[in-house]
């Protein structure tokens, strides 16, 4: 190294400089930080800083923090919570609905979005589920996946104007709608 470069004086505002905005520093600047060992720390980290800001986290990053994070969504998700099935009541009693069990077994959910832009219905009868989806502002809604959780079940919607037919019973728990 020669006697001009061992006078240079070398602060961690010049590292950082070095990776975020390297044409700012000098070229003798540019060149320590490159060879000298000492900085080898310091500019690992900062190259992995870079890094991880300059790229976009993967979706399944993405599916971490938006479980972690309520208040974290994607623009093209939808999240739907099943409502609480009714209670009727009857001369101030409460009563499930109807007790008479029907052959085959019928049962319905319902799932809203927190801005109640989106209802999904999902009924059980016999061995088949249908999943029916409305715009509560009578919109088609078009290209679009519905995932049904628990068991991450993912099927493809063209558009809502006919009930997605599965041929098994479907327990939903959360629903998210995905556009494509």
């Amino acid at each position: 190294m020669d006697k001009n470069k061992e006078n240079i004086e070398i602060t961690e505002q010049d590292v950082f400089n070095f990776v975020f905005f390297k044409e700012s520093l000098s070229l003798e600047k540019q060149e320590i930080i490159e060879n000298d060992i000492a900085y080898k720390d310091m500019l690992d980290f900062y190259i992995a800083l870079k890094n991880n800001t300059v790229e976009k986290p993967n979706e399944k990053l993405k599916r971490i923090l938006a479980n972690q994070i309520p208040a974290y969504s994607f623009d093209n998700v939808i999240h739907l919570y099943r409502l609480k099935d009714p209670i009727q009541k009857q001369n101030g009693n409460r009563l499930a609905a109807d007790s008479k069990e029907l052959k085959p077994k019928m049962t319905t959910r319902s799932f809203v979005d927190n801005n109640k832009e989106y209802l999904i219905k999902v009924l059980n009868y016999g061995g088949q589920t249908k999943v029916f989806v409305f715009s509560t502002k009578d919109e088609v809604v078009k290209n679009f996946d519905i995932i049904i959780d628990p068991h991450n079940l993912k099927y493809h919607f063209d558009d809502n104007s006919e009930p997605l037919k599965i041929e098994q019973n479907i327990d939903a728990e959360k629903i998210e709608i995905r556009f494509n």
